[in-house]
């Protein structure tokens, strides 16, 4: 069973331009409970940028600066576990052209290895001339695309909020097909660091897509604890238990 786990900036960062190590370290330490319980895990991970808070330069290169800072956090925790994490730093043609099956093999590899894959968009190149991310400048979509490309069981988007949340104030705990617009109208509010209305929409619609796909795809508080360990009980759950009481679940 593979297990997907996307996170970004607002989270990693508590919507400030520094990165929350301890927030990394319970990623990983829940991360290590999957692979005990025999699940393949794979990261995708935003805050490349946020790792070199110097405004004074480009945010290419904050990200090439940032990112080794990033990779060498998520190295240090997983180390405690004796685990080993894999940097990959994708762009469109090692997703959806000629090099999608030399990832996918790299990743699998990783996998038959107890190796965490840390994935990322590559930034760097990440600009208006080149167009080189036009998918995976945004980590939601690269999150949508790695999944489809391993075939994931689980996708985990973590987010700062209990779920979508409606205009009373209520949690929606499930999205089909027939409430999905719905679901997209309560798109709301935002993070100046992570996501706004259109990154929440992005979220909403990369995990229906997802579950249209027959992966049990969930948003999950990520402020909680255990947040990880609880979707994945959560999602396996659902199919049996009609009392739904974290996050918002993604069905077909």
């Amino acid at each position: 069973m593979i297990v997907g786990i996307k996170v970004g900036s607002s989270l990693l960062t508590n919507g400030k331009d520094k990165i929350n190590k301890e927030f990394i370290l319970e990623l990983c330490r829940q991360a290590v409970i999957l692979l005990r319980y025999k699940l393949n895990v794979f990261i995708v991970s935003s805050g490349a940028i946020a790792s070199e808070p110097d405004n004074r330069l480009s945010k290419n290169l904050r990200a090439g600066i940032g990112q080794p800072k990033l990779l060498n956090l998520y190295q240090k925790y997983f180390d405690v576990y004796g685990i080993k994490a894999a940097q990959m730093l994708l762009t469109d043609e090692d997703l959806i052209k000629g090099r999608a099956e030399l990832s996918k093999r790299i990743m699998l590899e990783a996998f038959s290895n107890r190796i965490v894959p840390v994935i990322n968009g590559n930034d760097v190149v990440d600009d208006e001339e080149t167009k080189a991310l036009d998918y995976c400048a945004d980590n939601d979509r690269l999150f949508e695309l790695v999944c489809l490309l391993v075939k994931a069981d689980i996708a985990i988007i973590g987010f700062d909020q209990k779920g979508i949340i409606d205009d009373e104030g209520n949690i929606v705990r499930v999205v089909k097909n027939e409430n999905f617009a719905r679901a997209l109208y309560f798109a709301k509010g935002g993070n100046r660091v992570g996501h706004g209305q259109e990154g929440m929409r992005t979220k909403i619609t990369v995990l229906n897509k997802l579950a249209q796909n027959n992966i049990k795809a969930i948003l999950a508080p990520a402020k909680e604890k255990e947040f990880i360990i609880k979707a994945v009980k959560t999602v396996i759950k659902t199919a049996t238990n009609n009392e739904l009481s974290f996050g918002t679940i993604f069905l077909p």
